[in-house]
């Protein structure tokens, strides 16, 4: 679990309030997907970038985020012009920043109590966290099975007609056999979802997440001003 001390370590973005947190980026896909103007998205796309350099994402995401962007911009401007190729690519860039942004500076016990706090049933988030938690299980499980068909030989990036029974076979029986483990663990510690659950650092609004609600408010206030002032 993730404590105070390592938040304060980590950055400010790890102590605003992860309930802030999904709301901006929900309201930041929102407007995404009603930009029309290239300065607009300019300026909302900046902002998000500067956010994702506090993360500390290594270079090869960097490498691989910038060719795929370059092609995606290539592609539209030879299907279109390249006022259009702009524009797309930053929405397409707003609309994704958020996601890792969000995904990295939240752990999971402060994305437990954001779920509980909106007062979502036990169960739900369970087989939410189970889902966030499982997904960097599922990415290191199959960087495994990558290495370990190269450890024999296998390139599968060169062997496409191999990716069914050289990964994703057992990728998949690695899935079922975390999901058994998983079941086991919840049934051995009698788990309930109905039990009533107390909380050691309950979730409260702090003046860094007036700051950074503020600061949001202005941000998206300039985007509209440019979007849509005639």
């Amino acid at each position: 679990m993730l404590n105070r001390d390592d938040s304060l370590s980590r950055g400010w973005l790890w102590r605003v309030n992860p309930l802030l947190k999904i709301a901006l980026s929900i309201v930041a896909v929102s407007v995404a997907f009603a930009l029309q103007d290239w300065v607009a998205a300019g300026l909302l796309v900046g902002v998000l970038l500067v956010l994702l350099l506090t993360v500390g994402l290594s270079w090869r995401m960097w490498l691989g985020g910038a060719i795929a962007l370059l092609l995606f911009t290539a592609l539209t401007w030879l299907l279109r012009d390249w006022p259009s190729a702009i524009l797309n690519s930053l929405r397409l860039l707003a609309i994704l920043i958020p996601g890792p942004i969000f995904s990295l500076t939240t752990s999971p016990a402060e994305l437990t109590r954001a779920l509980q706090a909106v007062k979502l049933p036990s169960f739900l988030v369970l087989s939410l966290m189970l889902v966030w938690r499982f997904l960097p299980v599922v990415q290191q499980e199959a960087q495994r099975i990558v290495e370990a068909n190269q450890l024999r030989g296998v390139d599968l990036s060169r062997r496409p007609g191999q990716w069914f029974q050289g990964l994703f076979v057992p990728l998949i029986f690695r899935i079922v056999s975390y999901a058994d483990d998983v079941t086991v663990g919840l049934e051995t510690r009698s788990y309930d979802p109905s039990a009533r659950r107390s909380l050691g650092q309950p979730l409260r609004w702090q003046r860094l997440d007036t700051g950074a609600a503020i600061a949001a408010i202005a941000v998206f206030g300039a985007v509209g001003y440019l979007q849509w002032n005639p």
